[in-house]
């Protein structure tokens, strides 16, 4: 048996293992619990470590100084940062850098363009070698020599200082085809002291084409018979008012159609035209037969423009394309439709003035055609739908139709091989003023006749033709003394062998569609002598050894108008005493149509001493004394 200490120095492990393995449960003794002070841990410190208390003041005002610190390195950055940014360094951006083109936006093909160029230089600091570049369209020419090609405008501008602004005025004749959108590239390049690179600023300039500088018009028939001969009438004219070289007209055909002339040479589908003056044209004509079956439809394409040069005459720059479609058909009853006596595919019209249409037939079968019924439908803006009437049709007011049949004609209701007959009416055109006005006639042909299986069949055929009506101009001319125009001088009445000044005023009025190349002319009397003194729209020129005024009103838009003045002095004889004295000849002025392809005219009376229009004449004031 154990004694108590020796029971004691057993660790509780010891005393777990003997009851682990020992059979006999030995009872465990307790001991009663001693006073809190007088238990003791064997093997404890018998003193506890006392820690020292934590400073939190101290800790919380060096965190508290380092965060102020922070806050004052950001604030003094954003500042540096804030006033490098809004108040720069010698940094250049080209968001700085100002390009402004001012110029039309809308041109005619081949007129020449006044551009005016503005770079503003916004930088702190000075541009060196900055150079302005805008490329041009292919064919476009220089302003003064319009052989000359001028692919584009480029120019050393030197240095630009800070807040300096460079002008400069560019002109150029450009070409394009009417509603194309050309886009000038304008590029601009620069350096900056202290540095190698270069920088470049891009920036564009759009311009609208409205009309071309070359256009071309086709004559020919919208129905042939297979294998019969048929002809292109082929018109290309020269809208621009320069000279214009290296001038192609390309043909593509279609299957089935041979050439077999043209009035001039063919080389690859290619005429040569050469070289056009300002409102010059030139006719090209091309023979040749489209072979096919019946209600087939070939479609011929005509191209106008320029060449690479004189010695390639490829197509370089295309202008305007213009298609004609020919049917192929079986003839039976063919007609010819004439207006004025004109059978021509392409007719103009006059406004406001009485038109005279004749119709003829032929049928052209070795058998008889009955129940033939020939109809001519007139539609148009340029035409008085009340103002038609025939002598030997019917005029259908509700479909604007004119119908030749047996009703008209007995020789309709049987129609022999070879037979013919004759259908006319007329019509009137409105005034001008209509936008692109025209008059187009639908001719369409029925009838019945026996077919080759001897049972009758129906045939029909039908024939499309446009006539356009040209505009119509007014032109006024009078004299003044008191308009204002210029000082005059001079006694009034005029008196003879004494000089009195007048200021003659043209105006023209366009009430249709637009005119190019407007101009005006008239002639001085002997005793009228030019002073040079002009005003108003246009330029005026004067020719000292033919005594012709000329007035150039320039281009004319639909509804546009022009007015110009040129101041004219008067030394009457004493042969010229009480009458009423001419300033000028008769003036006329002439134009280029461009909606109906054709010359224009008009004229106005002479000028005289007869000042009606200004405030306060009398009859005598005209009179020379």
């Amino acid at each position: 048996m154990q004694s108590p200490q020796d029971e004691d120095d057993i660790g509780p492990v010891e005393r777990a293992r003997e009851s682990l393995y020992n059979p006999v449960d030995i009872p465990r003794r307790r001991t009663p619990l001693s006073p809190a002070e007088e238990r003791a841990l064997p093997h404890a410190w018998k003193e506890k470590d006392v820690l020292a208390p934590h400073n939190g003041a101290k800790h919380v005002r060096l965190a508290s100084i380092f965060l102020g610190i922070a806050v004052l390195f950001f604030l003094a950055s954003l500042g540096v940062a804030g006033y490098f940014f809004y108040y720069g360094s010698n940094s250049v951006s080209t968001d700085k850098i100002s390009i402004g083109i001012q110029g039309p936006t809308t041109i005619a093909g081949g007129d020449t363009v006044p551009l005016s160029l503005t770079i503003t230089n916004k930088n702190p600091v000075a541009l060196e070698n900055a150079t302005i570049e805008i490329d041009f369209p292919d064919g476009t020419r220089s302003a003064t020599d319009v052989l000359d090609a001028y692919p584009r405008y480029v120019e050393n501008l030197g240095t630009i200082e800070s807040g300096a602004t460079v002008t400069r005025s560019i002109k150029a004749i450009i070409f394009g085809a009417a509603g194309q959108t050309l886009n000038l590239p304008v590029s601009f390049s620069y350096g900056t002291t202290g540095s190698n690179a270069t920088f470049e600023k891009k920036s564009s300039y759009a311009l609208a084409i409205s009309s071309t500088p070359l256009s071309v018009s086709v004559d020919a028939l919208t129905e042939t018979v297979s294998g019969a001969p048929l002809t292109f009438v082929l018109t290309v004219r020269s809208n621009a008012t320069v000279p214009l070289d290296n001038i192609v007209l390309t043909t593509s055909s279609p299957f089935g159609f041979s050439v077999a002339s043209s009035s001039v040479p063919l080389n690859n589908s290619t005429f040569v035209i050469g070289t056009l003056a300002p409102g010059a044209s030139k006719q090209v004509t091309l023979t040749g037969a489209l072979t096919g079956q019946d209600n087939d439809q070939r479609v011929f394409h005509f191209t106008v423009g320029t060449a690479n040069s004189s010695q390639d005459p490829t197509l370089a720059v295309p202008y305007m394309t213009q298609d004609a479609t020919v049917s192929i058909v079986s003839p039976f009853i063919t007609t010819t439709l004439a207006i004025n006596g004109n059978a021509s595919p392409s007719v103009v019209l006059s406004p406001g003035s009485t038109q005279n249409v004749s119709l003829s037939y032929v049928n052209t079968l070795s058998t008889t055609v009955t129940n033939a019924t020939i109809s001519v439908a007139v539609t148009g803006s340029a035409i008085d739908y009340n103002s038609i009437k025939t002598a030997n049709g019917f005029y259908n007011s509700a479909n604007h139709t004119i119908v030749f049949s047996s009703d008209t004609d007995p020789a309709l209701a049987a129609l022999a091989p070879g037979g013919s007959g004759l259908g006319s009416f007329t019509f009137s055109t409105l005034p001008a003023g209509a936008s692109s006005p025209t008059v187009t006639f639908s001719t369409s042909v029925s009838g019945t006749r026996v077919g080759q299986a001897n049972v009758p069949e129906q045939v029909t055929a039908s024939a499309t033709e446009v006539a356009k009506v040209e505009t119509s101009v007014l032109f006024s001319s009078r004299a003044s003394r008191a308009a204002g125009v210029f000082q005059e001088s001079g006694p009034i009445p005029p008196r003879a062998n004494q000089a009195t000044t007048y200021a003659v005023i043209w105006s023209v009025q366009d009430a249709g569609s637009a005119v190019a190349g407007g101009t005006v002319t008239a002639t001085l009397p002997s005793y009228v002598s030019y002073t040079g003194k002009t005003s108003g729209s246009g330029t005026f020129s004067y020719d000292s050894v033919s005594r012709t005024v000329t007035w150039r009103t320039g281009d004319l838009a639909q509804g546009g108008s022009a007015r110009g003045a040129f101041q004219v002095s008067l030394t009457p004889s004493t042969s010229q005493k009480g009458g009423i004295v001419a300033l000028t000849s008769t003036p006329s002025f002439s134009g280029y149509d461009r909606f109906a392809g054709v010359q224009i005219s008009s004229a106005a009376d002479s000028a005289t001493t007869e000042t009606k229009s200004d405030p306060g004449y009398v009859p005598t004031d005209s009179m020379v004394q």
